[in-house]
């Protein structure tokens, strides 16, 4: 591989990943809401890798954020212990090896479904066809 073709494939990483940090660190949101579509569709990696890599990717990212919000006093490091001791055991002994188990595409289908629903709730849309049926 040429040092051209090397420095644009860590020019393309960089890039790609600061904009999920910018995005990780202003919403507040797992960077793999965006990284796994990003892996998937843009380096064409199958559903199971992407989840993979994109919690390998969300470490340090979410150190760094951890630590500058902590600086802004917005952190309930509690309740992070809490959260974080059921996100082991749900990551661990169920969400991994159900995504193992589960078919690629039905997968990724599930996944557009929480994003679609969860972009849905945010906007709320849930609440105004609520308001209109009342």
């Amino acid at each position: 591989m040429s040092i051209i073709a090397i420095i644009s494939r860590v020019g393309i990483y960089l890039g790609a990943g600061t904009l999920v940090g910018i995005i990780s660190g202003l919403f507040g949101i797992g960077g793999g809401i965006l990284m796994v579509p990003l892996i998937i569709f843009g380096w064409g990696r199958e559903v199971q890798l992407a989840i993979g890599t994109s919690l390998a990717v969300m470490i340090p990212g979410a150190i760094a954020g951890t630590i500058r919000h902590h600086g802004y006093g917005n952190v309930d490091f509690k309740l992070a212990a809490g959260l974080a001791v059921g996100a082991i055991i749900g990551t661990a002994f169920i969400g991994a090896p159900l995504a193992e188990a589960v078919n690629a595409d039905t997968l990724k289908k599930a996944f557009g479904v929480l994003m679609v629903v969860s972009g849905l709730k945010m906007a709320g849309v849930f609440d105004y066809v609520i308001a209109l049926v009342k």
